[in-house]
């Protein structure tokens, strides 16, 4: 259904889902409000503590709200970190939670779409003498940023009645070498991995200076047809007049077109194509995708990466454009819906 998804169609879809949203609320209102939420009411979202914990709930409930039932898929979790106050690095173990949804389709095919809601801990002294990771850290936009635009997205597909089922995962663990995910992953038996047609991540998609979507260099090595997602997303957003770019492979240790360093890498690695979102600027530094806007004193290394002094509300309204913490995940899920819509057969 909507294989093509003609220009007309999705004009009149973007007026008819405004009226989806409770009364005046536009694209994106929702995903903004909630990672206002997560960020300010959640920080220190450490893989494994009480406050990531109390994060899962709270993304339980919201979910319940919106009348769809999530699962807390406990998985073990380890790591080495510098505790708040401590001096030397400590191994910790855990048990930290996926947060997962299914929207049952009518075949044996399923898309997943995540976002991490985890924030970074501190390596070393020195990070954690910095504010890199740690308890402060609000994580707005990596990744209460991802988080918000799954949340909407959740919401607009509640009571959906898809052919190919659609599977929500909020992902705990990613910045401890993608625990979640790899739990996920590896929990699958092959005909399941099979049943997975594709994988779609959002991660940090607030600081960088533009708006990026990927394909997985895995999957596109093995077969260039895998980029079909990144093909067709990019092509949504040219009929909608939304900028989206993707890695114009500048590096060659990173492929054109193709991303890394989030949860759809264990996906990628596993043979099952990806496309993720994300916000940088891959023009710039190592042309790697780590430097995400220009270096000035607002943003010393020209990235605001796991730094509790910069990944908060507070800078990133204060520093970035006017605008940009609404328009972003606005941005994201105009092209995000109709993709999902199209792709799972609603």
């Amino acid at each position: 259904m909507l294989k093509l998804f003609p220009k007309v169609f999705m004009l009149l879809w973007l007026a008819a889902s405004g009226a989806a949203f409770s009364q005046a609320e536009v694209a994106g209102s929702l995903a903004e409000r909630e990672m206002r939420v997560l960020a300010t009411e959640f920080p220190g979202r450490m893989a494994g503590t009480a406050q990531e914990r109390a994060a899962a709930e709270h993304l339980v409930a919201r979910l319940s709200a919106v009348g769809l039932s999530a699962e807390l898929q406990p998985f073990p979790v380890r790591y080495t970190h510098v505790p708040a106050g401590a001096t030397e690095p400590v191994e910790f173990e855990g048990v930290s939670h996926n947060v997962v949804v299914d929207i049952a389709g009518r075949s044996n095919e399923m898309i997943i779409v995540g976002a991490h809601f985890d924030t970074a801990v501190s390596r070393n002294l020195e990070q954690a003498e910095a504010g890199i990771g740690g308890p402060d850290l609000q994580g707005l936009d990596d990744n209460a940023s991802g988080v918000g635009v799954l949340l909407e997205l959740a919401s607009e597909l509640a009571g959906a009645a898809p052919e190919h089922k659609i599977r929500l995962i909020f992902f705990g663990a990613e910045e401890v070498g993608l625990q979640g995910a790899r739990y996920v992953v590896a929990a699958m038996s092959p005909e399941e991995r099979e049943q997975v047609r594709l994988m779609i991540n959002i991660d940090s998609i607030i600081t960088g200076d533009h708006l990026y979507v990927h394909a997985g260099p895995v999957t596109v090595a093995a077969d260039p047809a895998h980029a079909w997602a990144r093909d067709r997303l990019l092509a949504l957003a040219e009929e909608l007049g939304i900028e989206l770019k993707t890695n114009p492979g500048l590096n060659e240790d990173y492929p054109a077109g193709t991303g890394c360093c989030s949860d759809q890498v264990a996906f990628d690695e596993a043979g099952i194509p990806v496309a993720n979102f994300e916000a940088t600027n891959w023009r710039l530094g190592n042309l790697d995708g780590y430097q995400q806007t220009e270096v000035s004193d607002a943003f010393p290394d020209g990235e605001t990466w796991h730094n509790a002094h910069l990944d908060r509300i507070e800078h990133l309204e204060a520093h970035l454009p006017p605008g940009r913490l609404s328009e972003r995940p606005a941005q994201v899920l105009q092209i995000l819906l109709p993709f999902v819509w199209e792709s799972a057969g609603i």
